[in-house]
């Protein structure tokens, strides 16, 4: 019971994931699912975690998005349990949901995006997401997939067969030149408003984190960190 987004910025070449769910550490199901200037594949529902890199592995050798689902289904005795999206480096984007996904599921495919999801309240939860990823050009690329799931989770988000359930677990993973993930936010087991906390934790994350990678590139001359935050929350009381 999951909906997720993996998309590739067409404006930098990001590449990224952003996923919210009932299940705990859903975030683990990121690992091995996307590669800098390869692109992003991932799998939910009932994750096979060697499907991530699977994916990506054909993606390198030039395999097409449609090829690299082709060996997934080859090598993956329960394919048909399984929900994938997959994005290239130029944007090509494909998803696939399982004949034995149960429960209310879908998929959509845009331009550089695909969106999936399973144990859905309405279809609109997919239709919303696309919707507000593809109007938000503006916004950089990491909110854009935080907004995306934003719109997942007002759409109604996830249900059961008892009824509506809150998404416990959301990440939002994205990967930019270096061989290391630009931004890695999760948020697990928070019975309410996990997306919420998220947005909270991007919101104080994302102005230090530039300070953090140059302070990592130039150690003798960064701001002490302590410092650095205490000018960060004078700045931002002087902004209110």
């Amino acid at each position: 019971m999951s909906y997720s987004i993996v998309a590739r910025c067409g404006k930098s070449g990001r590449l990224g994931i952003g996923i919210a769910s009932y299940t705990m550490a859903l975030g683990a199901c990121c690992d091995g699912a996307v590669r800098p200037n390869v692109g992003a594949a991932l799998t939910q529902d009932i994750p096979l975690q060697r499907n991530n890199r699977l994916a990506i592995n054909a993606l390198v050798q030039g395999a097409t998005p449609t090829l690299a689902l082709a060996l997934l289904r080859e090598n993956d005795e329960h394919f048909e349990h399984r929900q994938i999206a997959i994005v290239d480096r130029e944007g090509v984007a494909l998803a696939h949901t399982g004949s034995n996904v149960p429960g209310s599921k879908g998929q959509r495919v845009g331009n550089g995006v695909a969106v999936i999801g399973s144990g859905l309240a309405t279809d609109e939860v997919l239709d919303a997401m696309v919707a507000r990823y593809e109007a938000s050009g503006s916004l950089e690329f990491d909110e854009r997939l935080l907004t995306a799931l934003e719109a997942g989770r007002d759409a109604g988000g996830l249900r059961g067969a008892k009824g509506p359930l809150p998404e416990r677990a959301v990440a939002v993973v994205v990967w930019y030149k270096q061989d290391y993930s630009e931004l890695d936010l999760r948020v697990d087991l928070k019975e309410d408003g996990a997306i919420a906390a998220l947005r909270a934790m991007y919101a104080d994350y994302k102005p230090t984190a530039e300070y953090y990678e140059e302070r990592a590139r130039h150690p003798r001359n960064a701001v002490p960190a302590m410092e650095f935050a205490d000018m960060l929350r004078k700045k931002q009381q002087e902004a209110k």
